[in-house]
């Protein structure tokens, strides 16, 4: 009967030991659940707040409008842009590129071929400042690196001197690198010639 006694004991304790584990296992397993809730609530809030504020701001950009310009014609390379070949137009900003232009100014040529209805972009702009005007018939005649010449800037009018003679005046400075000059097709030659012999200078004017 003690042996019973002790045995039915010893069961009822491992029983108790399982119970309780079994119980603490369900816990650690709830616990690990909650959390895993929590946390994938956490996430799917941010997802949407994140989708809601890509919305909004989507939205606002397609209700929201900006006077860009706009080319009204087709523009080949080289065209100065003009108020008879572009226009301001209210456009979303959704479309929008970043460096789209707003206003033009005189002399302001297209670097490359524009089709009508496009945005006007700065990288298709050649500012004025950078374009120079050649008149028709002129030549434009290539100068050597080390040619006698004070600092130039595009468009700047310059006379061509050979000794004491002034070859060609009010000659354009037509690129700086390579320097090239326009002039007139008539001085064409004489200015060649004593810029092959390397009789020649630049005299800025004033």
């Amino acid at each position: 009967m003690k042996s019973l006694a002790l045995f039915l004991r010893a069961a009822g304790e491992q029983f108790s030991a399982l119970v309780n584990s079994t119980i603490s296992v369900l816990q650690v397993k709830r616990r690990a659940q909650v959390i895993a809730v929590a946390l994938i609530s956490l996430f799917v809030a941010c997802v949407v707040t994140s989708s809601v504020r890509s919305t909004r701001n989507a939205q606002r950009q397609w209700t929201s409008h900006h006077l860009v310009l706009v080319a009204t014609a087709s523009i080949a390379e080289g065209d100065e842009f003009t108020a008879d070949n572009t226009r301001n137009v209210d456009v979303p900003l959704a479309v929008l590129p970043a460096d789209v232009m707003t206003e033009i100014h005189i002399g302001d040529t297209a670097r490359i071929a524009v089709q009508p209805h496009t945005a006007i972009t700065s990288a298709m702009v050649k500012p004025a400042s950078e374009s120079v005007h050649i008149p028709p018939g002129w030549r434009v005649i290539a100068l050597p690196e080390d040619m006698p010449a004070p600092p130039l800037q595009l468009n700047a009018l310059v006379d061509v001197v050979a000794g004491d003679a002034v070859v060609a005046a009010g000659v354009i400075v037509a690129s700086l690198t390579p320097l090239t000059i326009a002039v007139p097709a008539d001085v064409a030659a004489p200015v060649a010639s004593v810029v092959h012999m390397g009789e020649a200078s630049l005299v800025a004017t004033h």
